[in-house]
């Protein structure tokens, strides 16, 4: 996704403060491998630029770090921020950048995930075909990368009707699952970002779900030890590298 980004910072900063002195926390939410980690944070401290947020729950900063979001029902629209530096320690992070993004916070009805090794899709719409990496997977969607789109002859526009082969792990196949394209987005003069709704079959919605259900579970072991990575005190050798 590439939001509109409305720069609003002392009006974003003056709504945070005005929370801060009510003693009410703001939703943070970020993505990991896929997955939506949701916090509650509260807020210390509102600078000039930036401001300053206590972690309840520590483990989750293991995923802290570039763009994140923040959800309140004082904010007209939602708003993200970068993050300027964290204390794992603490459970204290800094977020400055702050800017409206200009659509609406809809939480996902399905978990996604991110596939941990590269998974290849072969894409076909009225006779042609093309074999984009997979990005993430849900139970009713998937995000696609596709290289050189236009030079394979695939003139998909959003709500296109494709057919979608590929094999997940544990050898589930799925061949012929129907999707409609959602959106198209250019990174670039030769790779495209592309949403598809899915539509599974009850045989495809549960295997779909079992890989789901299964590959969070190796997310959140992928979190926790990055956690545990990031809190070890840090040896000697920090010295000199």
């Amino acid at each position: 996704m590439s939001p509109n980004c409305l720069s609003a910072v002392d009006d974003v900063l003056s709504v945070i403060r005005d929370l801060g002195q009510q003693n009410t926390t703001l939703e943070l939410t970020k993505s990991f491998s896929g997955i939506e980690v949701h916090e509650e944070v509260s807020i210390l401290e509102v600078n000039l630029d930036d401001a300053t947020f206590r972690v309840n729950n520590t483990e989750t900063c293991a995923a802290l770090e570039g763009d994140v979001y923040l959800n309140s029902r004082l904010f007209p629209k939602p708003v993200m921020a970068q993050i300027k530096s964290l204390n794992l320690n603490r459970g204290m992070l800094v977020l400055s950048g702050f800017a409206y993004i200009d659509i609406d916070w809809k939480k996902r009805r399905h978990e996604r995930v991110q596939p941990k090794h590269p998974i290849y899709v072969t894409l076909h719409w009225k006779g042609k075909a093309t074999r984009p990496c997979m990005r993430n997977i849900s139970v009713d969607g998937m995000g696609v990368m596709a290289y050189k789109l236009l030079e394979s002859e695939m003139r998909i526009q959003p709500g296109s009707n494709v057919q979608l082969d590929f094999i997940l792990p544990a050898d589930h196949i799925f061949t012929a699952l129907k999707g409609a394209i959602i959106h198209i987005n250019p990174m670039g003069s030769f790779l495209s970002v592309i949403g598809i709704q899915l539509f599974p079959k009850v045989k495809e919605a549960r295997l779909l779900e079992q890989y789901v259900t299964l590959r969070k579970q190796e997310i959140l072991e992928e979190l926790n030890q990055v956690y545990w990575k990031l809190s070890r005190p840090r040896g000697v050798e920090s010295l000199y590298f």
